[in-house]
């Protein structure tokens, strides 16, 4: 899909959007304000690849719309999603920092609108702000806490206890954890959420069922309701 040039309401949205990356949230707005200009949008389509793994990292990428999933291929083709990320959210910063290429892919789960900043003004900005440095290693050193926990998962826990902990997270993440019921969109499919925690689709609709029956979560209308928060942590543990 084409890129755009970035309006004056495109600069408000994409000034909150800016806010929201841990590493640019520090700066001032008369600091965030040069870097709009930089900014390019993308209007993407449903199941359209934004990049695939092993091509050279240009990019780093920022969700004002939509959701896009981050994932590897076995040499049998088998897909392993690594990660999916919503508005708000941004990717492929690794490459931007070391130079090299993506490590995975990422394609729309949705039809998204994307925000990019290349390379070569995202090293400007380290130059003109060396404490963003900081905070760009804090949030790679995050995120491999995240993969790192993630392989733990897939090996230590089985299959229940990783779904529960996969709509746990997406609960939490809705910042309503002190109401007795927490609900939210659930815009990946079975197969998805199976290549997402390293199990079959079956599997997945089965211990969905389960949840349902024991009143844990209820599903209608590709949304989720959790029930009982507390129930769902300890099924996760």
């Amino acid at each position: 899909m084409g890129e755009t040039q970035v309006s004056e309401t495109s600069d408000k949205k994409n000034l909150r959007l800016l806010r929201k990356v841990p590493f640019f949230a520090q700066l001032e707005e008369e600091e965030l304000g040069p870097i709009l200009a930089h900014l390019q949008e993308r209007q993407i389509r449903k199941n359209e690849t934004i990049f695939r793994e092993g091509t050279p990292g240009e990019y780093l990428f920022m969700i004002r719309s939509g959701n896009v999933k981050i994932y590897k291929l076995s040499e049998e083709g088998k897909e392993q999603i690594l990660a999916v990320f919503g508005p708000g959210d941004f990717f492929a910063e690794l490459p931007l920092l070391d130079g090299g290429k993506y490590p995975a892919s990422a394609e729309a789960l949705t039809a998204a609108t994307l925000v990019r900043l290349s390379r070569e003004n995202f090293l400007k900005i380290l130059s003109d702000h060396p404490s963003v440095v900081t905070k760009i290693l804090e949030t790679v050193g995050a995120r491999l806490r995240h993969f790192t926990s993630m392989v733990a998962d897939l090996t230590l826990k089985d299959a229940s206890r990783r779904l529960a902990g996969f709509l746990y997270e997406k609960a939490r993440r809705q910042d309503l954890l002190g109401q007795k019921e927490v609900r939210f969109a659930m815009e990946l499919t079975h197969q998805e959420i199976a290549s997402l925690i390293g199990t079959a689709r079956e599997t997945v609709s089965r211990i969905l069922q389960q949840f349902q029956k024991e009143g844990i979560i209820d599903i209608k209308d590709r949304h989720v309701t959790v029930l009982d928060m507390d129930r769902l942590a300890t099924a996760a543990r």
